[in-house]
């Protein structure tokens, strides 16, 4: 028979409370530490949501003033933006500011915008939507080689057809007639049948 089914009830006690004094310490310890990473880890798991759901009904708060007149309220985006740099609630109110100086064109301050919003993220999708209404708005300025680099640096294939359209609007703008047409031309091999309806229009008035 098993030597430790055996022994006395007050034996196996005596080793069991021997055993724990020896093991039972790390072992609690162990259990605490694990506890209290998941603990922690829920808690700021939790945290971060709490902070998120603030943040995006303080930003839903502010675009509702804002809208209601963007040129007297302006300064409550810029006050958004500094309590809330590090969140992407930042660059969708920057990016609404420099819409609605574009809709009054206010050209300058909508590329400033635009550059402080590229300068608050690092996601890849993101910076293409900002760097193509960037060049957009150097174009409008007559910042052509301004525009044609910042094209350059939009990453994604997805851009290809509106890349390619605003380069040869750009350089029909610049007088180079010979090669706005190529960069239409490439443009339509991209197109849906309305969007080559539309490239062809701007290769008549070339």
């Amino acid at each position: 028979m098993n030597e430790y089914l055996n022994k006395t009830e007050e034996q196996q006690f005596e080793e069991a409370k021997n055993w724990f004094k020896q093991n039972g310490v790390p072992i609690l310890v162990a259990i605490l530490l694990a506890a209290s990473a998941v603990f922690g880890w829920n808690y700021w798991q939790n945290r971060q949501l709490q902070t998120a759901q603030q943040t995006s009904a303080k930003y839903q708060q502010t675009m509702e003033y804002y809208l209601q007149n963007p040129n007297e309220n302006a300064p409550l985006i810029e006050k958004f933006v500094a309590e809330n740099a590090h969140s992407t609630y930042s660059v969708f109110a920057l990016l609404e500011q420099a819409k609605q100086f574009a809709v009054q064109d206010n050209f300058t301050a909508s590329k400033i915008a635009l550059q402080n919003a590229l300068a608050l993220t690092n996601d890849n999708v993101l910076q293409d939507v900002i760097r193509f209404r960037l060049a957009n708005i150097h174009y409008q300025l007559t910042e052509f080689d301004s525009a044609m680099e910042t094209l350059s640096q939009i990453q994604s294939k997805a851009w290809d057809l509106q890349k390619q359209v605003l380069t040869g609007d750009i350089l029909s703008a610049k007088g180079d007639k010979t090669a706005a047409r190529r960069a239409y031309e490439q443009a339509k091999t991209h197109a849906t049948a309305q969007d080559a309806l539309l490239i062809e229009l701007k290769l008549n008035n070339l």
